[in-house]
């Protein structure tokens, strides 16, 4: 990661990098610099929020202020929310500060292909009839009425403003379509040949932001929120020559991406119970802003710890590469026990279910053919895999890769692809011959996969892989209200003080909505970067 972000200047944004390079789905947070993968057991998880006392929650000490800045507004973290929010403030005449760890903007956005919007002009021009009524009640139902209705008021209410606020900004769309079962919602991102489409979504937006007089802070990490009398003041942060700043300012956004590459906090909050779990993503999202909204009295929401997982990984394989794409074809997959667990084309229609499916075993594995290599390879995916494995354009590279693979395991008979990986090898045959009359009778006994996607193991030579339980993003965070205020454990408003995107909760239940949203989450951090700014213009009277 140091290496490439060395590389590149303030506008570069990984200019040259094509759509299968970035990713595409429906949240933030996709395509990574690495991966962080954790084989710790997860027996300790709790759905809670940690102590004061524990140290994963520790602000950092810092030395006294060398120097002090002012600003009506200081905006922490220059993705998806930290830009919308600034941009919505600074075209309001708000003087903004922005401060970035990193040294570009983007942040995990770029990584997003497509946004959720109802009732806007692309959906109507489709001829999709989902209202933002409907909208809301779909998702609260989804969640089970944990998050705050007015919450999903205020944003889904804005979304069709938001996709025309965007496009006024030279940031545009190219399609609206559904993700496996959901309306037809997701709003595609342009591309242009050059960029992948979050990249020049976050191109686009970013030059909007320093067009309108924005001052950005590249490498300058806030650490430490300033509080006056229950107020927010302003933000502590340090410079790269190891100074600290000081930002003056009586409104804070917070944006910082969440904490999915801080495996502390995932098992502190998250029920995280498969033994192996991989971020897919940038790097960077290390709960910052979670830590410094708690050291200055937030509260979090009902679910802190949700993630968006998005189920099986090969150990090892990379974000687009042609052996993710196979690790999420609907052969078979086993667990621990050498059992199926699902209906393995899930992942197909409800990525997220996949995911929660596969979190609930202690490991999982994908046994498949040399027969389904070869198909993969000639002909392609069995099942569409976002925009770089599409059914019909083969995956050439697949065989190459998965062999290449210490966790892709290759044998002649299925005792010794059991003694492999240390499954229970009579377990592992009879879920393989009950699996194989599945196959032959065209129907799914047990799970109900349907007949198009059961694919006999019968003829080796046979191969197992040992599976991460990915995840793109997490999706719990700061209590906030339908304004985007941060709220105390009492739900007072915290004067001053906003968070959204991925550092913000309540949107959400136990897990993300790719079945009734599409897309719900990168919309969710421009537009609550919005619904913050255009509050905090009330908030200073302006």
């Amino acid at each position: 990661m140091e290496a490439r972000e060395s590389a590149l200047t303030r506008r570069s944004f990984l200019q040259g990098m094509s759509v299968a390079a970035l990713g595409a789905t429906a949240g933030v947070s996709l395509f990574g610099c690495g991966t962080n993968d954790t084989t710790d057991s997860a027996a300790g998880a709790s759905t809670g929020a940690g102590t004061a006392a524990d140290p994963i929650w520790d602000v950092e000490a810092l030395a006294e202020p060398s120097e002090t800045i002012q600003a009506d507004v200081c905006v922490i973290g220059a993705g998806g929310t930290g830009c919308a929010a600034a941009l919505e403030a600074a075209e309001a005449g708000l003087t903004v500060v922005q401060l970035e760890k990193m040294g570009v903007f983007g942040g995990s956005f770029i990584g997003t292909e497509g946004m959720f919007g109802v009732e806007t002009h692309w959906t109507k021009e489709a001829g999709e009839t989902l209202t933002i009524a409907e909208a809301v009640q779909n998702c609260m139902i989804y969640h089970h009425w944990w998050p705050d209705h007015a919450l999903y008021e205020n944003f889904f209410s804005q979304t069709a403003e938001t996709v025309l606020w965007l496009e006024e900004h030279n940031v545009n769309y190219r399609s609206v379509v559904a993700l496996g079962i959901s309306h037809q919602s997701w709003h595609v991102y342009e591309i242009d040949g050059e960029h992948g489409p979050g990249v020049l979504f976050m191109k686009k937006l970013s030059e909007a932001v320093e067009k309108a007089g924005v001052t950005t802070l590249f490498k300058t990490p806030a650490k430490k929120l300033v509080m006056e009398g229950g107020k927010v003041a302003g933000v502590l942060a340090v410079k790269e020559d190891g100074s600290v700043l000081k930002v003056s300012a009586p409104v804070v956004v917070i944006g910082t991406g969440g904490y999915a590459n801080n495996d502390d906090i995932i098992y502190d909050i998250a029920p995280a119970h498969n033994e192996h779990i991989v971020a897919l993503g940038m790097n960077g999202r290390d709960g910052d802003g979670l830590k410094m909204a708690k050291d200055a009295g937030a509260d979090f929401c009902d679910f802190p710890g949700t993630v968006m997982w998005c189920g099986p990984v090969i150990i090892g394989a990379g974000w687009t590469s042609n052996a993710y794409s196979a690790s999420v074809q609907p052969i078979l997959w086993v667990n621990q026990d050498a059992k199926r667990f699902v209906n393995e084309n899930l992942w197909i229609d409800d990525f997220v279910a996949a995911g929660i499916a596969l979190n609930n075993q202690k490991k999982g594995y994908i046994v498949f053919t040399d027969a389904d290599l070869t198909a993969w390879e000639t002909v392609g995916p069995y099942g569409q895999v976002f925009s770089f494995g599409i059914p019909g354009t083969p995956l050439p590279e697949v065989r190459k890769e998965m062999e290449s693979l210490d966790s892709v395991h290759k044998a002649d008979t299925i005792e010794d692809l059991a003694a492999a990986v240390g499954l229970d090898a009579a377990a592992l045959k009879a879920t393989i011959d009950t699996y194989n009359g599945y196959v032959k009778a065209g129907k799914d006994a047990e799970f109900g996969k349907p007949a198009q996607f059961l694919y006999p193991v019968e003829t080796g030579p046979f191969y197992i892989g040992e599976l991460s339980n990915g995840f793109y993003t997490t999706v719990g965070g700061i209590r906030i209200n339908e304004n985007a205020q941060v709220l105390d454990a009492e739900r007072n408003v915290i004067p001053g003080l906003y968070a959204g995107g991925s550092d913000a909760g309540g949107l959400y239940g136990d897990s993300y909505d790719v079945s009734r949203a599409p897309g719900s989450q990168a919309s969710f951090a421009i537009n609550s970067g919005r619904l913050a700014a255009k509050h905090a213009k009330e908030y200073l009277g302006a």
